[in-house]
């Protein structure tokens, strides 16, 4: 292979190499023409690992591409935090929150049974009454 590559190949591309060598070989070839920073290549490296054969096949299209789109979601994900401003952000982590505990009750089975170890039946108690404290706290901010 000649020409100029990022540093960051190496990182990357042995692990792939390692697992699939027509990917790492489709990636170089890419690289050749349009190389990419250190940093796109984490990244496209980490989205590479979670996906599956067919996204994994578009994005070894068109390297570049990939790279391109999941800056311009990026960006717009940070504009849209900016217009929201502090009370999209307060809304959005108050869902997650809900969302969460919506998990939690769907689990509860699991770590909560009537032969659980006293400790961890205590220790599952003394979070839950820590979240209501702090969800008392929210409450009585908000509340005239």
């Amino acid at each position: 292979i000649s020409g100029t590559l990022s540093t960051g190949v190496p990182a990357c591309h042995a692990p792939l190499a390692r697992a699939n060598i027509k990917d790492a070989q489709k990636l170089m070839a890419h690289l050749e023409n349009e190389p990419l920073s250190t940093r796109e290549l984490a990244h496209f490296y980490e989205h590479y690992q979670k996906s599956n054969r067919s996204v994994r096949d578009r994005m070894l299209e068109n390297p570049f591409l990939f790279i391109k789109v999941q800056n311009e979601r990026i960006q717009s994900e940070q504009a849209k935090e900016i217009h929201d401003g502090p009370e999209g952000k307060w809304f959005k982590d108050i869902k997650m929150v809900y969302a969460v505990l919506g998990r939690l009750l769907k689990t509860v089975s699991h770590v909560h049974y009537p032969k659980n170890d006293p400790f961890k039946k205590q220790t599952l108690k003394a979070w839950v009454n820590k979240v209501e404290n702090q969800a008392a706290k929210l409450k009585k901010e908000i509340e005239p």
